[in-house]
């Protein structure tokens, strides 16, 4: 196995467990609100939590396997250092087709390089208010990634990605 691939391997394992872990805690929560017959807490809990992991869902929408773990790995680096996450692309990246006209292997090295530096540049005391907005964007053969950490409607840092055309 290579090492990137192997590297990639191990960070989604790592994400499952702290996933695995977190599952545990709301479960803990729910069934702890239902004790003390508090079914509203449980239920506005709930509704919390599915808005925490809407990211997630938005991210299992891209059409490319690859991109799919990288952006993933991302969101959890993110969401360790307290900061929510937003992604937005346009529809077409939600198709395979799209991803086989638009992605090369050679992309998924230098990607997370790019996903490290901008969850190294989040780095903050305080991530209260902070949300890293990731845009994702289509080129003749390839992709655009913008990413902005914003405090609010500031974006407080900035940082772009363009595979070669």
């Amino acid at each position: 196995m290579a090492d990137f691939d192997k590297e990639m391997l191990y960070e989604q394992l790592n994400n499952f467990q702290i996933q695995r872990h977190d599952f545990l805690n709301f479960f803990q929560v729910i069934k702890g609100y239902l004790q003390l017959k508090m079914p509203d807490k449980a239920l506005n809990y709930i509704d919390d939590v599915l808005e925490d992991i809407r990211p997630q869902q938005d991210i299992y929408r891209i059409g490319n396997k690859t991109l799919l773990g990288l952006l993933l790995g991302w969101y959890f680096m993110l969401r360790l250092k307290g900061i929510k996450y937003r992604l937005e692309f346009p529809p077409e990246m939600k198709n395979e087709e799209f991803w086989e006209k638009h992605w090369r292997e050679e992309y998924a090295q230098s990607f997370f390089g790019y996903t490290k530096e901008c969850s190294d540049m989040s780095v903050m005391l305080d991530p209260e208010g902070y949300q890293g907005v990731i845009l994702l964007g289509s080129l003749e053969g390839g992709f655009t990634c913008d990413y902005g950490l914003f405090k609010g409607d500031t974006c407080v840092k900035q940082k772009s990605y363009t595979t070669g055309q």
